[in-house]
């Protein structure tokens, strides 16, 4: 599909070895999807140098398998429409549970990726539990550093989502609610921020409660990629995780990346997700 076109200086004699082994323990071409992408040539647009990257480093054609939501990713592993899906943390958590078999390949681990409750400086909210009878916006359903996290957050603090307050999931619109008054509070992705202050004025609005770290966003592959082969492309994708992050930086369409690192997942650090999803009823 795609010609090996990208230098592999970084990778050398790793990658030969690699590309050969791949051949036999691999199909031939192994389709790509991101859960966060709808159609095809956005896909193509945005991990057009990543799929370089992988079919000269794995000797195999990659092609694109647009999926747009999580269901649609969840359904084409199941059905063995799609091999290797990126997908968020809660993406990762539904095809654990939905998909017998799933193999996390690597994680791409972005920096500021965690939730935060941000309010006004001259209200009298100082803590999580000063939100009890007041209004929060949050982001999407099921974002999970805009409606997931926040949602556990407020219940870790010994608040019931359901009774104690009140939230509106306002998604583009939440920032604005908060600065025309219309919400209390917003509980949303650190990233959002610094730039509401600085549109709005950095003495006027604080962060009142940080969030864990989040762990990756997995690559996963489905059950019925051999167990060789995902060994195989680890072994690829580790031998040089600067480079498969720059050829994703390249085409600037996914600058949530900036700053990210390449790392093995440790399945572990998803509890946290799993622990929100079960409070918020979605994993049914």
């Amino acid at each position: 599909m795609f010609k090996h076109l990208l230098p592999l200086a970084a990778i050398g004699a790793l990658a030969i070895a690699s590309q050969a082994q791949a051949a036999e323990s691999c199909p031939t071409t192994l389709r790509f999807a991101d859960t966060g992408i709808e159609g095809t040539e956005e896909l193509q647009r945005a991990f057009g140098d990543f799929v370089e990257e992988v079919e000269s480093r794995l000797g195999v054609e990659v092609e694109f398998f647009p999926v747009g939501n999580r269901t649609t990713a969840i359904n084409a592993l199941r059905f063995e429409q799609v091999d290797i899906v990126l997908a968020g943390p809660s993406e990762y958590v539904l095809m654990a549970e939905r998909v017998e078999g799933v193999q996390p390949i690597t994680a791409i681990v972005r920096p500021e990726y965690y939730s935060v409750f941000i309010a006004p400086t001259d209200s009298d909210i100082e803590t999580l539990e000063d939100l009890k009878g007041k209004h929060v916006a949050m982001k999407d359903h099921g974002s999970t550093t805009g409606h997931i996290m926040p949602s556990y957050m407020l219940h870790q603090a010994g608040l019931d989502i359901d009774r104690d307050l009140r939230i509106s999931l306002l998604d583009g619109a939440r920032m604005q609610a908060l600065a025309s008054g219309e919400v209390d509070a917003v509980g949303t992705g650190v990233r959002d921020f610094a730039p509401f202050a600085a549109q709005h004025g950095e003495d006027n609005y604080r962060i009142i409660e940080r969030g864990q770290d989040m762990p990756g966003d997995p690559m996963v592959a489905g059950p019925h990629i051999s167990a060789e082969c995902v060994s195989e492309i680890q072994e690829a994708f580790m031998a040089d995780p600067e480079g498969l992050l720059q050829a994703i930086l390249a085409p600037g369409e996914r600058d949530k990346y900036v700053g990210a690192e390449m790392v093995h997942v440790d399945d572990a650090e998803y509890d946290m997700v799993r622990e929100s999803y079960a409070l918020l009823g979605l994993n049914d």
